[in-house]
């Protein structure tokens, strides 16, 4: 048996740097377009379908290495353990395949507004659905989308992002693999509807003129900016074998929305002195995007353990002549191990790429984030998820957890918000999984304050192991999609990827809520007084009935999820025992509210409401 030795990074915890290098562009826009124009599309997409193989050059070749003998050192146990599941499953409302699509890898995202508008990206295809009635009301080529603006290499690596502030959608992709080919290029939606006009970008892909280009984009919003993290390789590299270093493109939204000349600045040179940062990762915030700074966060993912974390904080807007890029470095409690190859059926198996942060969210100053790794304890590829309390201060730290199964193995997990009110502690977590007698598939899991994780609920079923690859190894994609429904309470949408009976890729799209809506109203009292709301959900009249240990003056209000008053409803001197009190809200629009009784000293009670 070989001996798997850990390397930490040794640096002072809670460092703080800003040596990063910055660069100021302006981009011009390039083109605006009608998403649902016709055009000629001859949707040209080039795949290698060869994977490395141990001895094989380049990086991914040498993760393969690390993974084989973390499979000597921690064994799959091939049984079923007694995990104690922490409450029920979340719901799944409603799920259906997207993206028709049989290449590889299968990389998955997806965005949703808040008129019920899904857009769907893959590889080299972008699709649109209405949530409601599961139709696809459009499909693009990312080739043809990018014909205004010239760019001439492979299109890949789409990702898409809703804006709730803006009711928007933005598209950023890759096109090329060379440096005389590489380019970045942004998409912003003109309006609410996606299907109309949109203006198009390309960002160089070698903005500091070194012979590299850029790779794997991670992207997010603030309130104020789009960030991307990339990767970029020197010039003829394969296999991960020349990565030079993670950089960040900071652009302002609103310029790209109205179609005005990109403001930029592109950060490079990020711990110069110190072994690189592999991935950056935008971590937005968990209610709804907003503020003029923007948490991001990386790791040591190559490794075959670690336990260092770095978390980048960008202060200001892009406009900001004062903004600064701070790192902090974090010791977590509990090491990741990289994730070891996922067992499918016969000798198949799905590579699991490396330890990057692929999700998360901010959220009451703790930042929640995911990422794939090997329980060692099961020896099977899992989920580490990971809350960071303090992330605004000096002194962040971390608790982390490790979901996974004995038989099953889960990988490229995302997360999001799934709170009912806006202190509420929970989440949703989606996530490809696969097993030797369990065919590729979706899952999710819900997760608490306490970050206690429930059973697995299969949002679909596989259809048939992957074999796609020439070589036994097949790539599982490289990240799968997840966005809160911003103006749903406690619910999420997500996509990934599952097993065809062909044994290619598919991809299924799904609708979550909390379970906690399972059981129909959530009371969040602050004290025990005991209140009954009806009928809940209402439609007209509604009446909450209340007892008081004795008289005091009280006062009741009405709001909204985000806690802004709605309605003053009364103030006056209410006498012990029972109480009822009553009105008539037929002309509030259909949603979620609290209604709030408190003193001048306490709340009282406080009771979530549902209007039809």
């Amino acid at each position: 048996m070989k001996t798997l030795f850990t390397f930490l990074l040794l640096v002072p915890f809670f460092g703080f740097s800003q040596q990063a290098s910055v660069k100021e562009m302006t981009i011009v826009k390039g083109a605006t377009i009608i998403m649902s124009e016709e055009t000629e599309d001859w949707n040209i997409h080039l795949e290698h379908l060869e994977a490395p193989k141990p001895g094989v050059s380049g990086s991914r070749a040498e993760l393969l290495a690390k993974k084989l003998e973390i499979m000597e050192r921690y064994p799959a146990t091939n049984a079923r353990h007694a995990r104690v599941a922490a409450g029920p499953a979340p719901n799944v409302v409603a799920n259906f395949e997207g993206n028709s699509f049989s290449g590889v890898p299968n990389d998955n995202d997806m965005a949703i507004s808040n008129d019920g508008i899904i857009v769907s990206v893959t590889n080299s295809r972008i699709h649109m659905y209405n949530s409601v009635t599961q139709e696809q009301v459009l499909y693009r080529s990312l080739g043809n989308l990018a014909q205004p603006l010239g760019v001439t290499g492979s299109k890949y690596d789409p990702k898409v992002i809703y804006d709730p502030s803006n009711n928007r959608f933005i598209i950023i992709y890759l096109s090329g693999y060379t440096w005389e080919t590489s380019n970045i290029v942004v998409a912003f939606s003109k309006t609410a509807d996606p299907t109309g006009e949109w203006h198009l970008y390309s960002l160089p892909g070698n903005p500091l003129v070194n012979e590299t280009w850029s790779d794997y984009p991670v992207v997010g919003i603030s309130g104020k900016d789009l960030y991307i993290g990339i990767n970029t390789f020197t010039n003829g590299s394969s296999n991960n074998s020349g990565f030079t270093e993670s950089c960040l493109w900071q652009i302002g939204l609103r310029e790209g929305y109205i179609g005005f000349d990109l403001i930029t600045k592109y950060y490079s040179d990020i711990l110069p002195g110190l072994r690189k940062i592999f991935n950056i990762t935008p971590i937005q915030d968990g209610v709804a995007p907003s503020g003029e700074n923007m948490f991001l966060l990386s790791n040591r993912n190559t490794s075959s353990e670690n336990d260092t974390l770095f978390l980048l904080e960008v202060t200001g807007r892009v406009t900001d002549p004062n903004a600064e890029l701070i790192v902090r470095t974090i010791r977590a409690d509990v090491p990741y191990v990289l994730p070891v190859p996922a067992k499918q059926e016969g000798n198949n198996w799905f590579d699991t790429n490396d330890n990057r942060v692929l999700g998360g969210y901010t959220l009451n100053n703790r930042l929640h984030f995911v990422q794939s790794c090997t329980n060692p304890a099961t020896g099977t590829s899992a989920i580490y998820y990971g809350v960071i309390d303090g992330h605004e201060g000096a002194n962040p730290t971390v608790t982390s957890r490790i979901y996974s199964d004995p038989i099953i193995n889960y990988g490229y997990p995302n997360i999001s918000w799934s709170g009912l009110y806006e202190n509420d502690e929970q989440a949703i977590i989606s996530f490809n999984h696969c097993g030797e007698n369990d065919f590729a598939g979706f899952s999710a899991i819900h997760v608490n304050a306490n970050l206690e994780a429930s059973e697995r609920v299969e949002i679909k079923a596989g259809l048939g192991y992957v074999n796609v690859m020439s070589d036994s190894i097949e790539r599982w994609g490289d990240y799968s999609g997840s966005q809160r429904l911003y103006d749903e309470v406690g619910t999420i949408w997500a996509v990934g990827s599952i097993g065809t009976a062909s044994h290619g890729h598919g991809t299924w799209i799904g609708k979550l809520t909390s379970p906690e809506l399972t059981t129909g109203i959530i009371e969040h009292q602050a004290n025990d007084v005991h209140s009954v709301v009806f009928p809940n959900p209402f439609v007209n009249q509604l009446e909450v009935t209340f007892e008081l240990e004795e008289s005091t003056l009280l006062r009741l209000e009405l709001v909204n999820i985000e806690g802004k008053l709605v309605r003053f409803l009364m103030e006056d001197r209410i006498k012990a025992g029972k109480n009822r009190l009553s009105f008539n809200g037929s002309f509030l629009s259909s949603g979620t509210y609290f209604l709030k009784a408190y003193t001048a000293t306490q709340n009282v009670f406080s009771k979530k409401v549902i209007k039809q």
